[in-house]
């Protein structure tokens, strides 16, 4: 090429990149850059089968924004692909301002900067925007400095911002908490708030929520906890097995097609409305066995506590979501509910269209009681057309060791056990 052409083109390209940076701030460009799940050519979107971690501010950290900045590797720890801001707003009719207690905008772009180097977006929920909003101009405040979507309630309002959010570049996304026959627009992502309205802790209660979520497309976002309903560790009234339950919800949220809402805490089993992080873990001796300090006793439900347990529930919850992230079978394949209301067990499994060895089923087996489960899915299997006489291993929430007989299999209580059909 002529080297005066070659000129001409560098000259073109220096003066569309000098033209963008002085339309939009840099921040903007940041969810397009290499590097970025989502960027150049994928597959699927980042928002498919994702995890979003959702955040108050004022409950998650006494630092605000600086303290949710501060602790980006523990949220990134739970497989989030994306933080979801609820509360940042000194009010309800200044949704365009930032309240001064949680820092300044310069701290909102720094959050947004340090979760980007985690491939982590930042959400904002605006709720329900006060009459006489400006949703264009509130729109494109923070989606100039960089966010990649919003949670709205109103679907003339949810209609508006995906057409909005359709203009930027990154993927931007809506999340509509709201009724689908009322939106024509649909958002990329649909709360599910089904598993939040239940408050029965037994399979026949279970069941038909688990049915009717496990056979969605992939278009929706399940929640177990959020900010306007009583938490899950206090909803189900058992204090004695809250966090044995919450390995149950947790296997609810994180093995199926949808996407995943995780409410900050309930990943400790936190029934209080602030985050509990607890005394911090300090190295033990170099010739102790044990490589870290458990927390005081008396204080289970926090992250120091829970840290330092390779059974805890938030141990649990990171085991699922790499899970979650990397079992082709859980992300895509349709699911067969099982009934065992009987022995007051949910089980379920996901049945690729050319289920092999090379590429096996796999099964859900949760124990919902405080006592052993004995079951048998042999017949379950055989009426799906399975073969089939194990179970292997992938996860379980407890500490036993093996592989699982078709025939006749034993689930202590409170249970989730997760293994690949052999045989």
């Amino acid at each position: 090429m002529p080297i005066t052409r070659t000129k001409a083109l560098l000259a073109l390209c220096l003066a569309c990149i000098v033209t963008l940076s002085a339309s939009t701030p840099a921040c903007a460009q940041m969810l397009a850059r290499p590097g970025w799940a989502g960027f150049g050519q994928r597959s699927e979107v980042w928002w498919k089968h994702s995890i979003i971690y959702e955040i108050d501010p004022h409950s998650f950290s006494s630092e605000g924004l600086h303290g949710i900045a501060e602790r980006l590797n523990y949220i990134h720890s739970l497989g989030a692909d994306a933080i979801l801001l609820t509360h940042i707003a000194p009010d309800a009719t200044h949704p365009q301002s930032l309240d001064p207690a949680l820092g300044t905008l310069d701290d909102l772009d720094n959050l947004s900067r340090e979760a980007s180097t985690r491939n982590m977006r930042i959400l904002l929920d605006l709720g329900t925007p006060p009459a006489g909003t400006d949703l264009n101009s509130l729109a494109r405040l923070w989606l100039n400095r960089g966010l990649a979507g919003f949670r709205i309630a109103d679907p003339q309002q949810a209609d508006q911002l995906r057409k909005i959010t359709g203009s930027y570049i990154g993927e931007r996304i809506v999340i509509g908490d709201l009724d689908p026959s009322n939106s024509h627009q649909q958002p990329q992502l649909l709360l599910d708030p089904s598993l939040t309205e239940l408050n029965q802790f037994n399979a026949a209660a279970l069941r038909p929520a688990v049915e009717a979520i496990l056979s969605n497309s992939g278009s929706l976002l399940l929640a177990t906890d959020g900010p306007d309903i009583p938490r899950s560790a206090a909803r189900f009234g058992d204090p004695q097995h809250g966090l044995d339950q919450g390995k149950v919800l947790a296997a609810l949220l994180l093995t199926n097609r949808a996407s995943s809402l995780i409410y900050f805490g309930q990943e400790i089993g936190l029934a209080a409305p602030t985050m509990q992080w607890g005394t911090p873990i300090v190295p033990t001796p170099a010739h102790a066995r044990r490589p870290l300090h458990p927390a005081p006793a008396n204080d289970p439900v926090s992250v120091a506590a829970q840290d330092a347990n390779p059974a805890s529930l938030l141990s649990w919850y990171r085991q699922l979501s790499a899970l979650h992230h990397s079992n082709q079978t859980l992300e895509s394949a349709p699911a067969t509910v099982f009934d065992h209301d009987a022995q007051n067990v949910l089980a379920w499994v996901r049945k690729p269209s050319d289920a092999s060895l090379r590429n096996p089923a796999v099964v859900v087996v949760c124990n919902l009681s405080a006592q052993p489960a004995h079951l048998s899915l042999k017949d379950d299997m055989q009426k799906i057309h399975l073969k089939g006489n194990f179970l292997r291993t992938l996860l379980r929430s407890d500490n036993g060791m093996g592989p699982m007989s078709l025939d006749s299999m034993t689930i202590p209580p409170y249970t989730v056990y997760i293994g690949q059909l052999r045989y």
